[in-house]
Order: C-alpha cells, then structure tokens, then sequence
C-alpha cells in the first residue's frame, strides 16, 4: 500500500496557518518555556533549606543550570514538564476535525483514512521536532551567556538529551492523539487525559510491581530524562542518572507503535 501524503500535509499546513488558536497556544507555549529557562537560575538560587537547631534558612549553594555539559539534561528535563500544554493543542486540533465534520470533508475529497492519522502523525513528529530545536538553541545561547563556558562539554554525550525530549515530546503526544480519536469531543477528551495522567495511571502504579510499573506508558515517558544532578537534589538524598537507558527508549518506541496502530483500528472501525 502506497501513501500520498502531499495533499495531506498541503491541507494540514493550510488549516495550521488559518486556525488562530493553535498559534496563540503555541506562541504562548514558547513564550511559557523560555521564562522558564531564564527564570529557573532565580529560583533556584531563592531557595532556602531549613538548618534545623539554628532556626535559619540559609540560600542553597549557588550553581549554575546553564553550566555545559548539564545545561543540555537540565533545560530537557524542565520542558519536558511543561508538555502538557502542547498535549492540548493535539487534542483541540484532533478533535476539532470531528466537532466540525472537517474530517468528512478531506476524506470524501480523496484522501484515505489512514493518510488523515498519518497527516496527524507528522505534524506531531514535526511539532515535537521544532520544540525539541528550540531547547536546544536555548540550552546553546543560555550556556554560552549565562555561564562560565567550558568548551569542551557543549558537544557531549549529555547532548543527547535533546533527542531524548523529542522522543518524549513525540511518545506523549501520540498518547494525547489517540484520546483524541477515541473520545472525539474536546472537553472529554481534556477530562480523561487529565484524569489518566494524574490519577489513573499512579492508581495502576501503585498497585504493581514497581519493575512493571516503570514501563507504563507515562512512567516510560518520564524515565527518558531522569532528574539532574544537583545540589538541591542532593539534599533529597535523590539517586542520579546522567544517561537514558536504552530500555525506556525501546519502550517509548514500542508504545509509538501501539498508539499509531490503535489509531488506523479506531478510525477503521468507527463511522465518520
């Protein structure tokens, strides 16, 4: 089977460009993500740790967030908790097609239903491409200006983490897609992702084996960028990874896979 995705992607770009919420949420959503890479220095720094007996609360040992080769852990996995925001966007996008009947319309004019789920699926790939970039020009300029630079860590192994949000960035927000064609209304499907991601899946998790819990599909996700070393988290007596490990990639491969498969049944099976 052979796919024209031209007519597809023709059509997407045009209804992008048109559809003035999903540019003000996604201006919003760079905007947002930026302030928080300029502004989490600040916060940090502000931080203040109870010295017990002594009553005080000193300020946290200062270090630096945009240091090299950190900066590129430390930015990834900050954007990587501000993904909801273009989980709604997918959402409103997705099931707009189905509130207004503008799905109807494009497969009637010839294209396929499976060309309709890959059209989605490439905005998402290409959406989570773009955010991805923008980190990282914004964990190059920050480390560059906002640190003593070491040269020598801009081009290291911690550069992968880049990659390793969009992989996160993409896995998340083909989750969302997939609520999006099973629910079809925007506000339902809001209330169940939500739901899903706050209480359900730490329900299932809790009651599990914690070496099965690690691979459901939020835990997979997050597992991509661990937290970064810090003082702070130092504090919390938190255990540190500075890599991903191969095993949350291949499972955010695999459930990329089911959920694009669980999308071509969900609108093969169901009535336009």
């Amino acid at each position: 089977m052979t796919f024209n995705l031209k007519p597809t992607l023709k059509t997407e770009y045009i209804k992008l460009l048109n559809y003035r919420t999903f540019v003000i949420i996604t201006l919003i959503y760079l905007a947002l993500l930026f302030l928080a890479f300029l502004s989490i220095q600040g916060f940090l720094n502000n931080i203040t740790i109870n010295s017990g007996n002594q009553g005080e609360a000193p300020p946290l040992q200062l270090f630096s967030v945009y240091k090299f080769p950190d900066i590129w852990q430390n930015l990834s996995y900050l954007a990587g908790h501000l993904k909801i925001f273009p989980a709604f966007l997918i959402i409103i996008l997705i099931t707009n097609e189905f509130t207004f009947n503008t799905h109807k319309q494009i497969i009637i004019s010839g294209v396929s239903r499976d060309e309709f789920i890959l059209g989605k699926i490439v905005i998402i790939a290409i959406f989570s491409l773009l955010v991805s970039l923008v980190v990282g020009i914004s964990a190059f300029f920050l480390g560059i200006f906002q640190s003593e630079v070491d040269y020598s860590g801009i081009l290291s192994p911690k550069l992968w983490f880049i990659a390793a949000h969009a992989l996160e960035l993409f896995t998340y927000l083909n989750l969302a897609a997939l609520f999006a064609f099973i629910f079809r209304k925007t506000g339902t499907t809001v209330l169940l992702f939500l739901l899903y991601s706050v209480v359900i899946e730490r329900i299932i998790a809790l009651n599990i084996p914690e070496n099965i819990s690690s691979y459901l599909p939020l835990q997979a996700i997050g597992n991509l960028i661990p937290i970064p070393n810090s003082p702070l988290m130092k504090l919390f007596g938190v255990n540190f990874s500075e890599t991903t490990h191969w095993n949350d990639v291949t499972a955010c491969i695999i459930y990329n896979v089911v959920f694009v498969f669980l999308m071509f049944v969900v609108l093969r099976k169901r009535d336009l």
